[in-house]
């Protein structure tokens, strides 16, 4: 029998989640959520067997193998420790707290573990996976520069008025921390998988819309080992662009260059490659690769990718940014 999952969260990314968890051999049992209608609706929809509008309840009722916590931020924590110290390997979707402060008293609390883990999916995508594979087998050489743009229409708003993004998750109008500890939460994550640890050097943020309570664009200059600059930059009302969020990327080596631009990934240079993608399919396909990671370690040992550590140095740069951007200030974080 494949493992048994509890969700908590019926969210926009419950289905996706739920999908990824059919295709690793595992079923998704019981689902809580405080809105007890749209557990059911989602329940219904996916042949979930139990439904509840309280966290606690549906682990008191026992009988799942494993945690997934897809609610929102605000009880990221608290539902991971509940999970945790009832014995359960938990997968807590990003970010893993409202707060790098929150995150580090979590790790603090839980110490070294190999039962957690943050659904961190980009990275997991099949254009970085691919990307990784050139770079690991030698065919971009040494890096010397890279950077990742990051487009989207997702706060835009549409020609009814209702920006995407906010449809899907309407808390998204008020956040104060956006389109950084959002989406280029992903980019960051993505580019320190691609490229190892990064340095952050300076940091811009742009409040554009007074209708939103966060900001809208950023860019952000990072360094990598040896002083190899990282090019990070996201807009989330950009005319024209889709509104799911759209990444360009060039890393640009000794040997070789990496461009990705409109799902067309291409390898440059003596040994020229080319592959498309489907934008439409890569969340669902990014988060069942990161379920499938997060079985296969489980059932056979060794460390997350996007354990707590990891993660922890991706929150770090994302909090480093805010604090670049309100300062206005240069310098190493």
């Amino acid at each position: 029998m494949g493992l048994r999952i509890g969700l908590s969260g019926a969210g926009y990314i419950a289905p996706v989640h739920i999908a990824g968890w059919r295709a690793a051999g595992a079923e998704v049992v019981a689902i809580s959520d405080p809105d007890l209608a749209r557990a059911h609706f989602t329940a219904d929809h996916h042949g979930i067997g139990k439904v509840y509008d309280d966290f606690a309840a549906m682990l008191d009722a026992g009988g799942i193998d494993v945690l997934d916590v897809a609610a929102p931020r605000q009880v990221h924590v608290a539902q991971s420790l509940d999970g945790l110290g009832r014995g359960l390997p938990v997968i807590c979707q990003k970010p893993l707290a409202p707060s790098l402060a929150e995150a580090e008293a979590f790790a603090r609390q839980v110490g070294e573990t190999d039962r957690f883990m943050v659904h961190e999916n980009w990275r997991f995508r099949p254009p970085y996976r691919q990307m990784r594979r050139w770079i690991d087998d030698g065919l971009v050489g040494d890096i010397r520069h890279a950077s990742v743009v990051m487009r989207s229409a997702a706060m835009l708003p549409a020609a009814d008025g209702i920006r995407p993004a906010a449809g899907r998750q309407p808390f998204m109008l008020t956040e104060p921390r956006l389109v950084i500890a959002e989406v280029m939460i992903h980019n960051i994550d993505a580019a320190r998988y691609l490229l190892g640890d990064l340095a952050l050097v300076a940091a811009r943020a742009t409040h554009a819309d007074p209708e939103l309570a966060g900001e809208t664009s950023a860019a952000l200059y990072l360094e990598a080992e040896g002083g190899m600059p990282v090019f990070l930059s996201g807009d989330m009302t950009a005319h024209g662009t889709p509104s799911g969020a759209s990444d360009w990327v060039e890393i640009l080596g000794s040997k070789g260059r990496i461009t990705l631009e409109n799902m067309r990934l291409r390898l440059h240079g003596p040994d020229p490659q080319e592959l498309d993608y489907d934008g439409r399919d890569l969340l669902a396909e990014g988060a069942a690769a990161t379920i499938a990671h997060f079985v296969e370690r489980l059932r056979e040992g060794g460390p997350f990718e996007t354990g707590l550590d990891d993660n922890l140095r991706t929150l770090r740069l994302v909090d480093a940014a805010y604090d670049l951007a309100d300062t206005g200030t240069g310098g190493r974080a």
